[in-house]
């Protein structure tokens, strides 16, 4: 694979792209953004309400190392809220 480093990625630019993870139950799904949000260099991930963040083993398994390089936040708030501020 021609990947990026860690480094590397964060000195590249990336697309001025936030995803927001709302409620997201599924670890692997979870993992699978990160993992889509590393191929194509987004700059950040929001993860809201019960949506587990990194660490951890089962989003680890299937974003392939995708959650190291990207950028990521936790807020407790959910995205109604976050739109309210």
């Amino acid at each position: 694979m021609n990947r990026l480093t860690v480094e590397e990625f964060k000195a590249s630019k990336k697309l001025p792209l936030t995803v927001v993870l709302d409620d997201v139950r599924s670890l692997y799904n979870v993992g699978s953004v990160f993992r889509t949000c590393d191929a194509f260099r987004v700059e950040r991930v929001c993860l809201c309400g019960i949506t587990a963040c990194p660490p951890n083993a089962e989003i680890h398994k299937t974003a392939l190392g995708g959650e190291d390089p990207v950028d990521w936040q936790r807020s407790e708030e959910h995205t109604s809220e976050l739109q309210a501020h």
